[in-house]
């Protein structure tokens, strides 16, 4: 495509005239556009994060209150051998969020706030990790904040037939004991 053709593009839009790109050159243009759209979608599909299958009734009430960052929870099966495997991700981008957790099973919970610049190309991640069995009947409120670069993360466990709740202490998967 030429500078003269572009010229008369941007300038036919900027009058209103309705000014054509020869035949040749929109076929190009429009096999360009095409090509970014595919390798985007690939590039998407790729990421390896996959969605949470959230299936479980829900336990697991996220508040969140975040500022100039993406939060995002990563939730991994440990077994019975305190291996994590990796089930899914949930995007925190609403304001409160539910999800299932296994009762009575080990899950490796990790809450992570990512900001990027797209001016200077860089990426930066914080991320909080715990342990968290829950309790059948017990649902748990997470309260999850990023404001002026400082992280919060809170865990609590409600037992709704006594309305009392407690403070879940952060545990390392370390602390995991083999059955």
């Amino acid at each position: 495509m030429t500078r003269d053709h572009v010229a008369a593009a941007i300038t036919g839009w900027a009058t209103g005239k309705n000014v054509r790109m020869p035949r040749s050159h929109q076929k190009m243009m429009n096999g360009r556009l095409y090509a970014a759209l595919l390798a985007a979608s690939l590039l998407a599909g790729c990421s390896g994060i996959k969605t949470y299958p959230d299936t479980l009734p829900k336990n697991l009430r996220i508040h969140t209150a975040i500022s100039k960052v993406q939060a995002a929870l990563h939730i991994h099966r440990v077994d019975a051998s305190c291996q994590a495997e990796y089930q899914g991700t949930v995007q925190l981008d609403e304001s409160s969020v539910e999800v299932g957790l296994s009762a009575e099973r080990f899950s490796y919970v990790v809450f992570s706030f990512t900001s990027s610049s797209f001016l200077t190309g860089s990426s930066t991640s914080v991320s909080y990790e715990t342990l968290l069995r829950p309790r059948a009947g017990y649902t748990y409120d997470v309260k999850a904040s990023y404001q002026d670069n400082i992280y919060s993360v809170t865990v609590r466990e409600i037992d709704p037939r006594r309305s009392s709740s407690r403070e879940i202490e952060r545990r390392d998967l370390r602390t995991c004991r083999a059955a």
